[in-house]
């Protein structure tokens, strides 16, 4: 079966009046034309600039969106009514790989890569990079790309294989987990780096030059090259003309940190950025409002949740779990702090997939009644006490926090808010030692057991709960034998591990929030993505 889709690069976006660039005191930007340089205004930096050793935080997911490149990716489509422009979530197109093709049992899928494409250092693209790169996704300790890949991809040794300088394969044991590897290979945790770069820097002890590449970016294939770097300050990245799609039309991009979030705000309304990331939604709404600023609707996938560490106290008792979950304000965090850009989390796969089940499932109530009820019969005769941390660099966590931390004084709780930074929050949340946290996060992939496994596959990183059950595992792997994922039969099991989930409660869904960034009214191409991060190459400058 040949698959050979004509790539297309999606211009989106909605034309609005025009806000003068203003760039005093952007540095190297300052002598860009006004017309090719945007200036975003965000709270951090990527603590790291190898996805092998920190793979979460915006920040970070922005920087390999824009960095990196796939072989393959989803397209862009227009939105339906009031949406943004997003992905096509069940469609495939090539991007490194100019074109790729699947065996007739389905077992095999060959990849024909673009000899136009190049990184940022001038390579182009060859079969050995694949290789390479997918060799150090699964053989760096501390990467989560091998958690996330079963069963699907689990040996790079026997299943990706260069057949010749510009070709290369990848085999897959079950024709059903096809769906699955398609959707992997078109998002970050399958970034293709340029391995001639990264070989140059390699040792004996860092075959792959993973400690080398934390510091220094420069090994990406994407649509830019991060070009200067003040830590803490400003990141400027710089357009790559060897990008397969083209040279973005935005080649400048000046990242400045600005770590008030209503600073930020400000900063959009006043036209000396023209982009604000991580916004309090009340300053994003009054923008849109005001008709100071553009925010979107969109398809989103992005949840506030809280994990909830289930083997340390209190939370190993699931009663005090289930209980928590009844103390968490849900219409009032909604309402006061998201001003409506939040919804209830029925279901964490997306209701639009083919053969979803959502037979019994439900999105948590308020009920601080039965949460003391239940606290009572379980024995706990005293408030319960425990820290809640959250990252300071996301100020709609902090207020969600203090929300909590007083509606659950009512359910038998003692709430400690732990604000800290985005570096220590992310070091905590990898080391497991926080008893409960409150973030922002998703799964980039969107095929069902991708996104099932991806919290709670025993010993891996993103295992934030440390979470572990026998039933959960076994409804995975019997969703998986069934081949298909997006079929009935499948549904029915991934149902069923969701039922364990919202019955354990190793985590609380808080709600499925809109992106919260604003864009200036001269901003065009939007386009919302399951990373949740903006795709530089995209945007456009629009004018009256």
């Amino acid at each position: 079966m040949n698959t050979r889709t004509p790539r297309r690069l999606a211009v989106v976006g909605v034309a609005l009046s025009a806000t003068a660039l203003v760039l005093a005191g952007c540095g190297s930007a300052a002598s860009s034309e006004e017309s090719s340089a945007f200036v975003i205004v965000t709270a951090a930096q990527p603590p790291s600039f190898s996805y092998e050793t920190s793979a979460t935080g915006y920040e970070a997911g922005e920087f390999w969106a824009n960095t990196g490149a796939t072989l393959i990716r989803n397209p862009y489509v227009e939105g339906e009514g009031d949406l943004s422009a997003s992905q096509d979530l069940f469609g495939f197109e090539p991007l490194l790989a100019e074109s790729y093709e699947v065996s007739e049992d389905r077992l095999t899928y060959t990849f024909h890569l673009d000899p136009d494409a190049k990184s940022v250092a001038g390579n182009t693209i060859t079969a050995d990079d694949v290789l390479f790169s997918i060799k150090r996704k699964f053989e760096t300790p501390t990467s989560v790309v091998p958690f996330v890949s079963a069963p699907a991809l689990t040996d790079p040794d026997t299943q990706v294989t260069v057949i010749d300088e510009s070709t290369v394969s990848i085999t897959i044991s079950d024709p059903g987990y096809g769906f699955t590897l398609l959707s992997m290979l078109a998002n970050q945790p399958y970034n293709i780096y340029d391995s001639t770069v990264l070989l140059e820097h390699a040792t004996d002890d860092d075959p792959y030059a993973v400690e080398w590449s934390e510091t220094n970016a420069s090994y990406g294939f994407g649509a830019y090259e991060l070009t200067d770097y003040t830590p803490g300050e400003q990141m400027v990245y710089t357009a790559n003309p060897g990008y397969v799609l083209g040279e973005p039309e935005i080649t400048t991009i000046v990242q400045r940190v600005v770590p008030d979030a209503g600073q930020r705000a400000n900063l959009v309304r006043s036209g000396d950025a023209q982009i604000a990331t991580q916004l309090r939604p009340a300053d994003q709404v009054d923008l849109a409002d005001s008709g100071a600023a553009q925010i979107f609707t969109v398809p989103t996938n992005a949840y506030v949740y809280i994990p909830l560490l289930t083997t340390a106290e209190p939370f190993d008792d699931p009663e005090v779990r289930r209980a928590f979950s009844m103390a968490i304000p849900y219409d009032d965090i909604i309402d006061d702090v998201y001003r409506g850009r939040l919804d209830p989390v029925g279901s964490i796969l997306s209701e639009d997939a083919p053969g979803f089940d959502g037979e019994g499932l439900a999105a948590p109530e308020h009920d601080p009644a039965q949460a003391q009820e239940i606290l009572e019969a379980a024995g706990y005769t005293e408030p319960v006490e425990f820290t809640l941390t959250v990252n300071s660099a996301v100020p709609d966590l902090e207020e969600t926090a203090v929300l909590i931390q007083s509606a659950a004084a009512d359910a038998g709780f003692d709430v400690t808010v732990d604000s800290v930074n985005s570096a220590v929050f992310q070091e905590g949340l990898a080391a497991k030692t926080f008893q409960a946290s409150m973030g922002r996060d998703y799964a980039i992939v969107q095929s069902p057991p991708y996104v099932l496994a991806l919290f709670y596959t025993p010993g891996s990183p993103l295992n934030w709960p440390n979470y572990e059950t026998p039933e959960f595992s076994a409804a995975l792997a019997e969703g998986n034998a069934v081949g298909d994922p997006l079929t009935p039969e499948a549904g029915a099991w991934w149902n069923e591990a969701q039922r364990i989930l919202q019955t354990d409660l190793p985590t609380i869904y808080v709600g499925y929030v809109q992106p919260l960034n604003a864009f200036g009214n001269d901003v065009g191409g939007y386009v919302f993505r399951t990373d949740n991060v903006i795709d530089y190459s995209q945007l456009t400058r629009e004018t009256e």
